[in-house]
């Protein structure tokens, strides 16, 4: 998309780096001090205090395990005492609802949970608990990753631990099953740590059977450790040989032999690792494969060409078998990876678009096309800013034109996130007069009576500009702005409350943001992860206003939120902050 590729050059340009013998004035770049983040520190502990305050211990455990995690980069000890602290609380929570679950004889027929924020969740006693407990259960989860980051060992003990206090045996099966593509996630989050625990973790899992989210934790394993890799492989092999495989479930040793031969291939080329499957274990699944294959009555009418060509590089003889049992089911192929049928088999009138639909689509990717161009040369001339040292006449002449082009664009808040961009590239240049100016410009284009989503938006990428330009004029835009999401925000939970029957999302008067599908504090941490580096440099430039915004807030959950994102910025993993926002860019622009 023309409007995606626009953004991520621009983007690229406001981290461009220029050195500061290239600029008017010296530039002194934004970091986090020793000293703030021990303030943040205290604010921390400060917030510790606001959540126990939280009338939903759901709110509170989440809240509090997302708090430990960021104490870590600061206290390992201290995060440990809190975690404990955490765990506990989710036991006894934990065994509050499997006692409430046993007293009302729930069984696992009636626990079928369904989200009710719409109607569509239980209002009776027994529906209610089978929904707060399966909430728990999406908590438990976000708690599990949580430790995964710092500590393998206690994550995976936690994990399964909790899973021991529901007393029900069926109940345990059923989310012994639900836990399946999530387990394999933890140990990948665990191999990022400590490779050597995932890959015990990962040979435990394996009692329950092999799956293809197996397939995933070996990869892991392997692109951080191939000796472990390996090793994880052979037992993957070992489990197969041992249950066998289903004459239904082909596909699930078919990704493993097609990853086997994909490293093999690869390995030949670069060499110098050993191979994820050795040529043996590649053996041993391309027979397991085949018997599977040949168990299959001769009348089925599946075509297996397909499984042979993937089985005859390492069985011939079983491939032969197979083809000549199954000989009648197989489709005549032009030649191997080849569509069925011709050409003018495949393409029907019907799927010709009409010439005019050709001609209009032509139209506008010139057009497309000529836009890309001169955003090209307005991205070449705003780098030549850096190159070398101009007069500010020049200067402003390029950064002209960059305005002209911006101001061609379509809406609002491309426009107003463009020009933000461009005025924190000219103020890392040193001109702040100039910077001041292009962001009169986009302050012109927001409404300062926001009443939607994307005015509220909007006037976030105002703040985003001015958090690197001018950090005294994004204070009181914020401040204005939470003033009237207030409003906005007790509507909302009022119409939510009136429609929310079975009080899903908000319970006693308090949203529910520590059990929104057990993920919600750190997603919505995660996922607003790209905000950091505005609140990072709201901060670095005045600590005290930044805390002070939070408080702004009305509701306590909402306030300890934007306490938690502040704290992410000052205290969380900003390496991990900026991939995650480089990712989001290249994801932009394709």
């Amino acid at each position: 998309m023309l409007y995606k590729s626009l953004v991520a050059a621009l983007l690229f340009l406001t981290a461009f780096q220029i050195s500061s013998a290239q600029t008017p004035e010296k530039v002194k770049p934004k970091i986090v001090t020793e000293e703030l983040r021990n303030e943040a520190v205290g604010f921390l502990r400060e917030t510790s205090a606001d959540v126990n305050s939280l009338r939903s211990l759901e709110n509170r455990i989440s809240f509090s395990s997302e708090m430990a995690g960021l104490m870590w980069f600061h206290d390992e000890k201290e995060a440990t005492a809190m975690y404990l602290t955490v765990i506990s609380d989710f036991k006894q929570l934990l065994a509050e609802y499997d006692a409430q679950m046993n007293t009302l004889g729930i069984t696992p027929d009636e626990s079928d949970y369904r989200g009710g924020f719409l109607g569509g969740g239980s209002t009776d006693e027994k529906g209610r608990i089978t929904q707060k407990f399966f909430k728990a259960m999406g908590v438990r989860q976000q708690i599990a990753l949580s430790l995964a980051e710092h500590d393998a060992t206690l994550a995976y003990n936690f994990f399964y631990d909790t899973l021991n206090i529901v007393s029900n045996v069926e109940f345990r099966k059923q989310i012994e099953q639900r836990d399946s593509y999530f387990e394999v996630q933890l140990m990948k989050k665990i191999a990022l740590k400590d490779v050597s625990r995932a890959a015990e973790f990962g040979r435990k899992s394996l009692s329950k059977g092999v799956n293809w989210t197996h397939l995933e934790l070996l990869k892991k394993i392997y692109e951080k450790d191939n000796e472990k890799g390996a090793e994880f492989a052979d037992e993957i092999v070992k489990k197969f040989k041992s249950d066998k495989i289903a004459p239904d479930s082909l596909y699930n040793i078919v990704g493993f032999i097609n990853a086997g031969t994909e490293n093999l291939e690869q390995i030949k080329k670069t060499g110098g690792k050993k191979p994820m499957f050795s040529e043996q274990n590649m053996r041993d699944m391309s027979e397991i494969l085949a018997q599977a294959i040949l168990q299959r009555n001769a009348t089925d009418e599946a075509d297996f060409s397909g499984y042979a060509a993937i089985i005859e590089k390492y069985a011939p003889l079983r491939a032969a078998q197979i083809r000549t049992k199954f000989a009648k089911n197989a489709k005549v192929k032009p030649g191997v990876g080849e569509l069925d049928g011709t050409d003018e088999q495949r393409i029907s009138v019907k799927t010709v678009p009409p010439l005019k639909k050709i001609e209009a689509e032509t139209e506008t990717q010139k057009k497309e096309m000529e836009a890309r161009k001169e955003q090209q040369e307005m991205m070449k001339n705003l780098q030549t800013l850096g190159s070398k040292e101009l007069p500010k006449e020049e200067r402003e002449k390029i950064v002209a034109e960059a305005r002209k082009i911006i101001g061609g664009m379509g809406r609002k808040e491309e426009k107003i996130m463009a020009l933000s961009m461009l005025a924190g590239q000219v103020s890392k240049l040193g001109d702040k007069e100039l910077a001041a100016d292009i962001m009169k410009d986009a302050q012109a284009l927001v409404n300062p009576s926001p009443k939607n989503y994307m005015d509220f938006m909007q006037i976030w990428f105002l703040v985003s500009a001015y958090s690197e330009t001018d950090p005294d004029k994004a204070f009181p835009i914020l401040d204005d702005a939470i003033f009237r999401l207030n409003d906005t925000l007790s509507a909302f939970i009022k119409v939510g409350e009136f429609i929310d029957v079975a009080g899903e999302i908000i319970d006693d008067g308090e949203v529910q943001v520590g059990s929104f599908g057990g993920s919600m504090i750190s997603g919505l941490t995660g996922e607003l992860g790209i905000a950091n580096s505005t609140l990072r440099n709201l901060a670095i430039a005045d600590f005290a206003k930044t805390k002070a915004l939070t408080n702004k807030f009305d509701r306590t959950e909402v306030r300890i939120l934007a306490k938690m994102l502040i704290l992410r910025a000052i205290l969380g993993d900003s390496t991990k902050d900026l991939n995650k926002n480089e990712e989001m860019v290249m994801s932009d622009s394709n």
